[in-house]
């Protein structure tokens, strides 16, 4: 396996992982707009950019190790359009898995604050 190769599907991987994020970043800031409008506040008091690089960042790695794992399937194939949708839904799945695994495992209490969210209302939900 040539390494610019690997590195490409590292790189897609990744990329095409935090766009998945960023599907359900847009579902979480349009559900988190109706909670501002509803709470009457701002929606800079809800608004937690940590969190949402974090979570770009968590896809960018799912998706990263997925391209790397499709380089077994794909190698020295031209990349369809399926590899490239599965990218995108596993960033999505992802990263959904994880958070809500983190959620489970670690107590509220012991979690950072979320900066005037509740567990329900956040950027990337």
């Amino acid at each position: 396996m040539e390494i610019n190769q690997a590195l490409s599907y590292l790189i897609l991987g990744g990329i095409l992982g935090a766009v998945g994020q960023g599907i359900r970043v847009i579902v979480g800031l349009k559900k988190q707009y109706d909670e501002v409008l509803q709470l009457k506040v701002s929606m800079k008091e809800m608004f937690d950019a940590k969190r949402l690089f974090v979570s770009l960042l968590i896809a960018f790695i799912v998706g990263a190790i997925a391209g790397i794992l499709g380089v077994i399937n794909y190698f020295g194939k031209t990349v369809t359009k399926e590899f490239i949708i599965t990218l995108i839904g596993i960033g999505y799945a992802g990263t959904d898995f994880i958070e809500g695994f983190v959620k489970k495992a670690i107590p509220s209490d012991q979690r950072p604050s979320m900066k005037g969210q509740g567990e329900e209302s956040s950027a990337n939900h």
